[in-house]
């Protein structure tokens, strides 16, 4: 809490030196305003603040000023998001209070309207291959199909350009970080094709290091190189073909168990855990972990390949569109799972994944009756195999989801200042599943179907021309699927498989613009109710494999608040303010009495969820400043409250954050050289862990792995563009 109040203390500094200026808003001065972003969040052209839904986005120039470089860092500058990195190649993004922790994310990611199945690899994106990043909050199932349950995310890439220009930039930081960055654009055939290259370097050492063998853990490489053409075949057409190879060699996770502190609140039934009579939870907030790090070496490997082809094709009052993706991956990750010097699971997980998607669209022009109409195809196709010496248990699994949809929108004018859009998406996904185990080849081959249709209606009254307020009433929908081998245990027959959850979502908004858009202020207030939710669950061996289950029912409800100004000449600033109340309404855990727990969760938070989040951001640049150079200076404090890392009685919690992020420096139209310091104050709060079973004492089901803290970093950033 200390340090919170001494975070906002410096922001409220900064604030304080925008006061002199503040009665210039009201003067109606238009010499500055806020610019005004486009975005394709409905998969057409429109500004962002004529857009009924709740939508924050990032510019270039934004990701470029604030330092941003992963998705938790864009989270945690957008009210109601929040990113929770877990362990290896794994992250739960958590949009209105609708997580999830395993299996298929609830938030889609995607590139240039590609579906990304794997999320955590397109940070390799950030740097100067981005032209904005648009966060599309509540369910978007209607435009964008599956696994956007809870929004969507969408990274839209810089396009070639005929004029030859390039940028290349270089950091230094603390704990061995090294990065490069190189891009250039150009003319291959004047006027008709042009193209845009791109290379990537990122390298640190980490901040912890492994007591068994002296190495250093978490440690980073990564290697990124993409290609862009852009091909302008006739007047009315253009394809982009972009292709991106990324390979990352990255150490172990510094994590360990903690130990637990609490019984559970029912006497324990099964008669072997009794005998042992072991404490079965934890309480309070989870203990930061810092050192005593000490595991078997593994490591996390990851070679990516991402393609697409885009063509637009204007046939004067429609658009064709065509976007064809493929992308494939492959993972191999050796890990510690007890996570200590003890020789208990090592486990070696290698994956193949392939990713072919097509969409076909027509698009009206802007007119009076705005309608669109597509096709879309999804096939993913994902092989893995699991060996664990310790266990002489060795599993295969193939894994396939094919996807058929068609979907569409209209949208029309009621009257002058009324308008009401209607979309809607009907899909048909196949899912198979295949497992084979050493003691049993044949494991299990089975399928599954899901049919739905997805509608949206929106109605938006312009009350001004710089003020709207809409309404929108949404269904959402996520495909079931099925559980295969876990960390060496194999589910159960009636443990195989898991249903579809389904929400519906409704939302009151309003978007406005003041002082001739000097300032803008969008508030949305959302209600959704969740049914048949997949969460975590355990399954009935010893030990119990961790699984994906359907809850009851469950309520978020909450408010984002994003306001953005510029009080004067040269400065800007951004707020931003979210509440979340995420809970389950009827949800038993029916395997919890034999570990004496109370199975009845309801009224209890959902998992990984924080109830209020807030940012806040300050830059100012005082030109010519220092020998004809800008010298720009920014601050950005962001915050979250506690999150329960398990729905049982919510008694285990990731303490809440505060982070400060500070940057200076000189710039001019090629030069710029910057100094920064991420989480300046080093608050080393927990960020991540998960109620896990120790393979080292089994007869405990839920104890927490622990992430150790991003400590401060800084460094010196310098590029320079030709």
């Amino acid at each position: 809490m200390k340090r919170t109040i001494l975070s906002l203390l410096c922001l409220q500094t900064l604030l304080l030196s925008t006061t002199a200026h503040a009665e210039e808003i009201a003067s109606g001065a238009n010499s500055i305003t806020l610019d005004e972003m486009i975005v394709t969040t409905r998969k057409r052209e429109e500004l962002l603040q004529q857009v009924p839904m709740a939508i924050t986005a990032f510019s270039a120039e934004l990701i470029q000023d604030a330092g941003l470089q992963s998705i938790e860092d864009i989270a945690l500058m957008t009210p109601g998001f929040t990113f929770t990195q877990l362990f290896g190649y794994l992250g739960n993004p958590v949009i209105r209070g609708e997580t999830t922790t395993i299996g298929e994310p609830n938030v889609g990611f995607f590139i240039d309207g590609g579906y990304q199945q794997s999320r955590i690899a397109m940070e390799a994106m950030f740097g100067d291959e981005l032209e904005r990043i648009e966060v599309a909050k509540g369910p978007q199932n209607a435009l964008y199909g599956r696994n956007t349950f809870a929004g969507a995310i969408n990274y839209v890439t810089k396009k070639p350009t005929n004029e030859s220009k390039g940028k290349f930039e270089i950091t230094l930081g603390n704990e061995g970080r090294q990065d490069a960055r190189f891009s250039h654009s150009g003319a291959i055939s004047q006027d008709s094709l042009f193209y845009r290259v791109g290379a990537m370097h990122s390298s640190s050492d980490g901040f912890y290091d492994n007591e068994l063998d002296g190495s250093h853990l978490d440690t980073k490489q990564s290697n990124v190189y993409s290609l862009s053409l852009l091909a302008l075949p006739a007047d009315n057409v253009e394809m982009v073909f972009r292709i991106g190879i990324e390979n990352t060699n990255d150490g172990d996770d510094a994590i360990q168990f903690v130990d637990n502190n609490a019984f559970g609140a029912l006497p324990i039934a099964h008669p072997v855990l009794a005998s042992f009579n072991q404490p079965q939870l934890i309480t309070g907030g989870i203990p930061s972990v810092t050192d005593g790090f000490a595991v078997t070496p593994g490591h996390n490997e990851r070679d990516n390949i991402t393609t697409s082809f885009r063509l637009d094709w204007d046939l004067t009052n429609v658009t064709f569109t065509s976007i064809t993706a493929y992308n494939d991956l492959e993972i191999d990750t050796a890990v510690d799972l007890d996570y200590s010097a003890a020789d208990v699971q090592f486990s070696n997980i290698q994956t193949d994944q392939d990713e072919f998607s097509q969409e076909l669209r027509l698009t009206s022009a802007h007119q009076a009756v705005r309608w669109m109409a597509g096709l879309y195809y999804y096939n993913l196709d994902r092989d893995s195999d699991t060996q664990i010496a310790q266990l002489a248990f060795d599993s295969s699994s193939k894994e396939s989801t094919r996807n058929w949809a068609g979907f569409g929108s209209l949208g029309f004018d009621l009257a002058d200042q009324w308008a009401l859009t209607l979309s809607g998406r009907y899909s048909y996904e196949r899912k198979q599943s295949k497992l084979a185990v050493q003691e049993n080849p044949n494991g299990f081959n089975e399928s599954a179907t899901f049919k739905n249709f997805m509608p949206k209606i929106a109605l938006d009254y312009q009350l001004t021309e710089d003020a709207m307020v809409y309404a929108s009433v949404a269904k959402a929908v996520k495909s079931g699927g099925f559980n295969t081998a876990v960390a060496g245990t194999v589910p159960t027959e009636d443990e195989r498989a898991f249903d579809e959850e389904k929400s519906l979502n409704y939302e009151i908004g309003v978007k406005s613009a003041w002082f001739d858009n000097r300032l803008t202020a969008n508030l949305a207030l959302f209600y959704i109710k969740w049914d048949d939710q997949i969460v975590r669950s355990l399954g009935t061996g010893l030990p119990p494999a961790l699984l994906n289950a359907n809850a009851g029912e469950s309520t978020s409800q909450g408010f984002e608040l994003e306001i953005a100004a510029i009080p004067a000449k040269n400065w800007d600033v951004a707020l931003g303010l979210a509440y979340t109340d995420a809970h389950y309404d009827e949800y038993t855990f029916a395997v919890l009495p034999l570990f004496g727990i109370n199975p009845t969760l309801d009224g209890n938070d959902i998992q990984f969820v924080s109830e209020w989040t807030a940012n806040a951001s300050v830059q100012y640049v005082m030109p010519h400043g220092v020998a004809g150079l800008d010298w720009k200076t920014r601050a950005d404090v962001m915050y979250q409250s506690e999150q329960a890392i398990q729905a049982i009685d919510n008694i285990a919690v990731l303490p809440d954050r505060t982070i400060v992020n500070l940057r200076t420096g000189l710039e001019n139209k090629r030069y710029s050289l910057n100094l920064w310091v991420k989480n300046l104050f080093d608050d080393d709060e927990s960020i991540n862990a998960i109620p896990f079973t120790n393979p080292a004492n089994p007869l405990v089901a839920f104890q927490a792995v622990v992430g150790a803290p991003v400590e401060r970093t800084y460094g010196v950033t310098a590029s320079i563009k030709f």
